[in-house]
């Protein structure tokens, strides 16, 4: 699927996107979602050693957030979150403290809450 849209068409065209403005500045990447050469959806993550946060946007009203750690770090999803609140979930995502920090998540959840493709 090969796709280029400006910051400015996706502002105009969403103008809640605004939102991900913030964190695309702190570093995280984004990453076209596609089916067939359709696009399906916006993904965004932000990588470090012990963990990769994530955000997935799927139309207007539908977002999910979740933190996945490494291998290394004990494995699987701690954190997940779905909304109809883009803003939220950035603000949520974004204060989890890191991986053994006081408060940060850290029991893996069941694989079974999870859905696999």
């Amino acid at each position: 699927m090969t796709m280029h849209i400006t910051q400015d068409d996706a502002l105009r065209r969403f103008p809640e996107l605004v939102h991900l403005l913030s964190i695309r500045e702190a570093g995280w990447n984004f990453h076209l979602l596609g089916d067939n050469d359709e696009l399906v959806g916006v993904a965004a993550s932000y990588s470090r050693a012990q963990f990769t946060d994530a955000i997935f946007v799927f139309d207007r009203t539908h977002f999910l957030a979740n933190r996945l750690l490494a291998d290394n770090y004990g494995g699987g999803v701690v954190w997940m979150k779905e909304s109809s609140d883009l803003q939220e979930i950035v603000h949520d995502i974004r204060d989890q403290p890191a991986p053994g920090e006081p408060g940060a998540p850290s029991l893996v959840l069941a694989s079974g809450s999870l859905w696999t493709p």
